[in-house]
C-alpha cells in the first residue's frame, strides 16, 4: 500500500512538473505576442481616432470651402487691389498714382524706382522707392493722401529731410523738402513671374 501511495506520488509530481513546464512554455510563447497585439490594438485605436478627426476637419473644410472662396473673390473684385496683370504693368500704375498725388500737393516727383516683386498669400506684392520734393505741407499732404487712397497702398522706410541746396537758397526756395519712402501696392495672384520689372527712373 505504501509502495502504491509512494509510486501515485510520484505521478502526480510528474504529471504537475509536466503542467508546470508546459504552462510556462506556453507563457513564455504566448505573453510576447498577447502583449504586441495589445499595443497594435492600442496604436490602431489612437490612428482610428485622428483618422475620425481628419475626416470631420475634411468634411468641416468642404462645406466651408465655396464661402471661402465667394469671400476671395469678393475681396478681389472690391477695387482695392492693383487692377493690372502683370507686375511690370502694376508698378506702371503705381507710379501713375504717386504722380498725380505729387501733382495734387504741389510736390515735385523726383524719381521712381521699381523694387523686386514678391508673392503674399494669395497676393503679390509690388513697391516702388519713391522720392518728392515740395514744402513740408506738401509733402505731409501727399503722405495721407496715400494712406487714405480707395486703392490700399502702403507706406514704409519713410524719411522727411530739409532740401538745403544752394541752387535753392539762392533762388529764395528756403522751404523745400525732400521726402523718401517706399510705396506698396497689391495685385491678386499666387506667384511673381520669373522676370519682376527692372529699375526705371522718372
Amino acid at each position: 500500500m505504501t509502495e502504491y501511495l509512494a509510486k501515485l506520488n510520484q505521478q502526480y509530481l510528474a504529471v504537475g512538473i509536466l503542467v508546470a513546464l508546459i504552462g510556462g512554455l506556453v507563457f513564455t510563447a504566448v505573453w510576447p505576442v498577447w502583449s504586441a497585439n495589445t499595443s497594435y490594438q492600442d496604436r490602431i485605436d489612437t490612428v482610428a481616432a485622428q483618422l475620425g478627426r481628419l475626416r470631420g476637419n475634411a468634411v468641416a473644410d468642404e462645406k466651408l470651402r465655396p464661402r471661402l472662396e465667394q469671400l476671395r473673390q469678393s475681396q478681389l473684385s472690391d477695387g482695392h487691389y492693383l487692377k493690372s496683370g502683370t507686375e511690370a504693368v502694376a508698378a506702371a500704375e503705381l507710379q501713375r498714382m504717386v504722380k498725380s498725388i505729387a501733382g495734387n500737393n504741389a510736390t515735385a516727383l523726383l524719381s521712381t524706382q521699381i523694387l523686386p516683386a514678391s508673392a503674399e498669400e494669395d497676393f503679390v506684392r509690388v513697391a516702388l522707392k519713391v522720392r518728392i520734393r515740395g514744402p513740408l505741407t506738401g509733402i505731409v499732404g501727399s503722405i495721407h493722401q496715400i494712406e487714405s487712397y480707395p486703392t490700399f497702398l502702403f507706406l514704409d522706410n519713410v524719411s522727411i529731410r530739409h532740401s538745403a541746396r544752394r541752387r535753392t537758397i539762392m533762388q529764395g526756395v528756403s522751404d523745400q523738402f525732400d521726402g523718401e519712402f517706399d510705396l506698396i501696392g497689391y495685385m491678386p495672384g499666387q506667384h511673381p513671374g520669373q522676370h519682376p520689372g527692372q529699375n526705371n527712373e522718372t
